[in-house]
């Protein structure tokens, strides 16, 4: 089976934490994590020592000394570092970095790295490049929540100067762009506050910013009770994107259309991340929906439609009768339409004039203004339809009331009566719960009943709702707002993946230039046997991208018995793959006494003759029985081929694969018999069981190599036995071999 790489989340600094309680300002240094598989640290210096946490690939953690330890498990020794408040802490120096700074840097009490150097970020939803200070210059293009960017300057009409991507440069709206500094503040009296309120320390200074610039804002901690790295490996897979970065893409799969790619991890904890969500505007995520009379006016309402025909006051008293009936916010209600794209008249989901069909049915005269259900099913390609579909009932999900929603006011009101009902009532009382829902003791399950697949959309509509506070200067009301806690924070805060290739794979993997058995780009651990007296080799590697950066290969010196080479293919966005070859020298002086094929094979755990080769156990891959064989002889060469003659590598051995030996100028083929697989597929199943029985019949009768497979129990007889043979391997009572 592939060892694959799972890179659940790569965090790495986007403007670095400053923590309070500052010890001291002197060089320090700190190791990086290199391994994309991440690094466990432990309570001592030993692969021995207990696990006491957990590096993913590109954290940091602060060296107590750059001296290494020796102990058991790690090559290179042991590093001493700073982790989770204690100094007794150690990782494996064979998959760091280690860089040193005398600028200024900090370690704090917390053991997290920080620099006077913050860096600049985009932090709010998203915003147009131009490439001149001017909205009526050519954008240039997006950036989103989360972009690292460089201030150049600073313009005399309110726009910043920025380089971006690794040296785009474009101007964009001041507000858009801050700093660490630009979004915190200090007071140790109201930092005990919060962490009484239960408030981890990296969300102290935001939210003591936003005190000092709204003292009657309400800040809850809501404790999810779930690890943040868990609760972002279960949304992969929920969130998509419309990102023209290959990056930002989980993969390049269209899920929906206008372009919808499901997003990456790193996309996705950025925007799960609350810390993110702690300015004057992404707060607005975390507002709670209940309905306010005092606080939710109509004027609000209105100004949210701007020009638009729903800002009349026929449909403003549909929104306000909405929120008061069925207790949720109608400013909430107004913002989401306006996100969904409520505002255009002729747009399919609102104007009753849609063309749109569902499984043959007509949806004109339908309405769904929240889009309600939208998803593409198996009925209909189109999200839009499926939500007309749900407002006209025509599926068996959706809140009716009793009646189809073919006038505009049923499908605000019941709509409505449907988001609170099943949302705000349940749990999902914020709009980034009802994008996440995390909350513990939500009435559906966690990371299940989500409003919307857009990965922006708490922080789209939280944009929408704070520009109308500020319009309006509503930004002094005495808003509550829930903000999620988890467990295990990362100390780093979460940022968009760099821009560029991330293809980190080896195409090829060459020792002494032949390629390493069983070579697969996916695969990541090989072992390779030489003689002895063999002092070095050279390791060549060839990548799928050009981009792409390689390290660890070249002339290697075999000291030991045991060598491990780790061999790092870098993308161009700093992405690693390490391929991990184990060289094991065997004894000359035994390969000697095997100077043929016949005296290799015979201290093989295998069986040979009559051309056949078997007592191989079901499920062995071409790659394993290739090194037992290795193991015996380093000098022998092995191809495997299936029986139409392709190169075989990780995938399991079927009856009729053919097995090519060559050592001393002496070449053997046999034909491979796997017991039990009578089919020649590689797997031993109930089909295999319909060939024994219809050959013991006489119906089908099974020749050569298959007919061997079907004699499990090395009988020269094909009856009853046999069968029990396989149906016992079935049920794992015994393996065939």
């Amino acid at each position: 089976m592939k060892k694959l790489i799972n890179i659940i989340l790569v965090f790495a600094l986007v403007f670095n934490f400053s923590c309070i309680f500052i010890d001291n300002v002197y060089a320090s240094s700190t190791a990086t994590v290199i391994d994309s598989d991440g690094l466990n640290v432990r309570s001592g210096p030993g692969s021995n020592y207990s696990k006491v946490g957990f590096l993913s690939y590109g954290r940091q953690a602060v060296l107590v000394s750059t001296d290494k330890k020796s102990g058991t498990g790690c090559s290179g020794g042991w590093y001493q570092i700073n982790y989770d408040g204690s100094t007794d802490r150690y990782i494996c120096s064979d998959y760091v970095s280690v860089s040193t700074t005398d600028d200024g840097s900090v370690i704090s009490k917390n053991g997290y790295f920080t620099t006077n150097t913050w860096g600049y970020r985009i932090a709010e939803d998203y915003t147009i490049v131009r490439s001149s200070p001017s909205t009526s210059s050519t954008s240039l293009g997006n950036l989103y929540l989360g972009t690292k960017v460089k201030v150049l300057e600073y313009t005399s009409n309110g726009w910043t100067k920025i380089s971006y991507y690794d040296g785009k440069v474009g101007y964009v709206v001041n507000r858009l762009v801050k700093s660490y500094e630009d979004l915190t503040a200090t007071d140790e009296d109201y930092y005990n506050e919060l962490r009484k309120a239960g408030f981890p320390e990296s969300y102290l200074p935001f939210l003591t910013k936003l005190h000092k610039q709204h003292p009657n804002w309400n800040f809850k901690a809501l404790n999810v009770g779930k690890d943040f790295s868990t609760a972002v490996a279960s949304e992969i897979g929920k969130c998509y994107t419309q990102a023209t970065i290959e990056s930002y893409r989980l993969n390049n799969v269209l899920v929906e259309n206008p372009n919808w790619y499901k997003a990456s991890p790193s996309v996705v904890a950025v925007y799960m991340d609350p810390r993110n969500y702690l300015n004057e505007v992404n707060i607005f995520a975390f507002e709670e929906l209940a309905y306010d009379e005092k606080n939710q006016t109509s004027d609000i309402v209105k100004s949210i439609f701007g020009n638009s025909y729903l800002s009349s006051d026929q449909y403003v008293t549909y929104f306000m009768n909405a929120g008061k009936t069925y207790n949720i916010s109608p400013v909430h209600l107004a913002s989401r339409v306006k996100q969904e794209g409520g505002t255009n008249e002729s747009y399919d989901g609102v104007s009753g004039n849609s063309t749109l069909t569902y499984g043959g049915s007509s949806l004109k005269g339908y309405y769904n203004y929240y889009n309600i259900g939208a998803y593409q099913d198996s009925i209909t390609s189109s999200s839009v339809a499926r939500g007309l579909a749900v407002a006209g009932e025509l599926t068996d999900k959706g809140y009716y009331l009793g009646t189809p929603w073919d006038t505009r006011e049923k499908a605000i009101m019941y709509g409505a009566y449907f988001i609170a009902d099943s949302y705000i009532n349940k749990g999902q009382n914020t709009m980034y719960l009802q994008k996440f829902n995390v909350a513990n003791g939500a009435y559906f399950p966690s990371y299940t009943h989500q409003y919307m697949t857009n990965v922006m959309a708490p922080a789209s509509e939280a944009f929408s709702t704070w520009q109308t506070n500020n319009k309006l200067g509503l930004m002094d009301t005495a808003y509550t707002f829930a903000i999620p806690v988890y467990d295990n924070m990362p100390s780093d805060f979460t940022t968009l993946p760099p821009i560029g290739n991330s293809n980190n794979y080896a195409s090829d993997i060459k020792i002494n230039g032949k390629t390493i058995n069983g070579f697969d780009k996916d695969v990541l651990e090989y072992t390779h046997y030489v003689d002895s007296d063999v002092t070095s080799v050279n390791i060549t590697v060839s990548k799928e991208s050009d981009v792409a950066t390689v390290s660890g290969a070249g002339n290697i010196k075999l000291d030991n018995k045991e060598t491990l080479v780790n061999i790092k293919v870098t993308s161009q966005t700093n992405e690693v793959r390490n391929y991990k070859i184990t060289i094991i020298k065997k004894d000359k002086e035994q390969t000697e006494e095997q100077k043929t094929i016949e005296e290799v094979l015979n201290n093989v755990d295998i069986k040979y003759s009559n051309g056949y080769m078997t007592g191989i156990a079901a499920g062995t891959t071409a790659t394993t029985l290739s090194n037992m064989i290795y193991e015996q002889n380093p000098n022998v060469q092995v191809v495997i081929n299936d029986k139409d003659g392709n190169a075989k590598s990780n995938s399991n051995l079927a009856t009729g694969d053919k097995i090519t030996i060559t050592l001393n100028n002496e070449t053997v083929s046999y034909k491979l018999s796997i017991k039990g697989d009578v089919n020649g597929d590689g797997v031993i199943n109930s089909i295999d069981i319909a060939r024994i029985q219809r050959h013991i019949l006489k119906l089908a009768l099974q020749q050569e190599e298959y007919k061997d497979a079907a004699d499990t129990n090395y009988d020269g007889v094909i009856n009853s036995i046999d069968i029990a043979k396989v149906q016992r391997h079935i049920l794992g009572i015994k393996s065939l071999k």
